[in-house]
């Protein structure tokens, strides 16, 4: 193999390896919060099954935030959570707290756009579709508010 097969090689395991080093960081060390779900869509032509997810926001964003800028929630640690504030920058969180970065919808609403679909296989997909009412998004978050969804699970 010569030097520029051996660095193009290691260009591509550096780049796959960063690209998972977040989400795997956030897994082992992130803290759950359980997020009340809305449904959105379960199928996609080209993706295949699916659970699409919208969150329970009780609180909007402050009016200084347009449409798409980031936005804090902080959440307490209920099943299902409760948002206790949205903030525009990364807050200081109490005991019992945790926040999600997420994107300021239209109508000042706040929507988690890497947090809204949940690939699962056509069978599980029936059985999310007929249950999602009863269900939380389980979500692993970090001190920085970067979050994963890992799993949903009965209220």
């Amino acid at each position: 193999m010569t030097r520029r097969h051996a660095a193009a090689v290691a260009v591509g395991l550096a780049t796959i390896s960063l690209a998972l080093a977040q989400p795997l960081w956030i897994q082992v060390t992130g803290d759950e919060v359980a997020l009340a779900i809305r449904p959105v869509d379960p199928l996609s032509f080209f993706r295949g099954n699916y659970v699409d997810l919208t969150y329970v926001v009780d609180a909007d964003a402050p009016r200084s935030l347009g449409t798409g800028d980031a936005a804090f929630v902080v959440f307490d640690d209920d099943r299902p959570a409760n948002a206790v504030r949205v903030v525009a920058t990364r807050p200081d969180l109490g005991p019992g707290e945790t926040c999600i970065r997420g994107r300021v919808r239209s109508g000042n609403s706040v929507g988690f756009p890497e947090l809204e679909q949940f690939f699962v296989t056509a069978d599980q997909g029936r059985e999310l579709e007929r249950n999602l009412a009863d269900l939380v998004g389980v979500v692993k978050t970090t001190g920085s508010c970067r979050a994963i969804l890992v799993d949903l699970e009965p209220r």
